[in-house]
This record gives C-alpha cells, structure tokens and sequence, in this order.
C-alpha cells in the first residue's frame, strides 16, 4: 500500500480527507495540517476522514492526537466522522475517539462503520 494523504473538499459541503500507509504523530500532524487548510479555504466546519492504515499508531502517538487537533485549530465547531477501514489499526483510532473526542469534549467526532453513515451524520441526515 502507498503512503499518502488525500484532502479535497467535496460538493456537498464537507473536507474528505483519506490517510493510506504509515501513520504516526507527524504523518497526523500532518493530515490534520492539509485538513485545516481545505476547511479555512472553503469556510466548511464538516470533516469525513477515512483510515486505511497499514500500521497501528502507539498509544502515545494516539494520546498525542490532543495536541495535534490543538495546533491546528480543532474546536467543537467541526464536526468530524470517522471511518477506519483496517480492522487491524481499529483500537487506535477507538483510542483518539474515547480520550480525546469523548472524555476531553474536544471535538464533535464520532466513529463509524461506512462511509455511508458517516456522511449521513455528518449531514445531519442520520434519519433518512
């Protein structure tokens, strides 16, 4: 698998970012950069972010997420879902949703199993 990092802004008023290959804290710092360039370029607080990871994060890396979303400006304006598409790097991302997303109240995020669903919550479209 290639490393890279995909971030495009999609019609329907959300940044879709894609993280494929290595991941650790500067490659997260990093995809988090790109996301918050594309959300300030078009004025959009929606994120859909998808994993396809070939290596798990540490546990510190994951715990590190605090400082990543920190640097770059992640408040509870952004609405962010999350798709990890490795069942393999699964508990990491898990990790970064309980610690970070829920305990700390840092960002409105969840974790879902398809795309599908997240963008219907992303959209606010969970309902239909």
């Amino acid at each position: 698998m290639r490393d890279e990092i995909i971030v495009e802004y999609n019609k329907d008023g959300y940044v879709h970012a894609q993280l494929h290959g290595k991941n650790n804290y500067d490659i997260s710092l990093e995809l988090w950069r790109r996301i918050m360039a594309k959300c300030k370029k078009h004025n959009c607080f929606k994120i859909l972010g998808e994993n396809y990871t070939t290596e798990k994060l540490s546990t510190m890396d994951a715990f590190d997420h605090l400082k990543i979303l920190e640097l770059v400006g992640i408040t509870l304006h952004y609405r962010i879902a999350w798709v990890n598409q490795v069942p393999e790097t699964a508990k990491e991302v898990e990790f970064i949703e309980t610690v970070i997303v829920r305990n700390r109240g840092m960002a409105n995020g969840r974790i879902f199993p398809t795309v599908e669903e997240a963008k219907r919550w992303l959209l606010g479209k969970e309902n239909e």
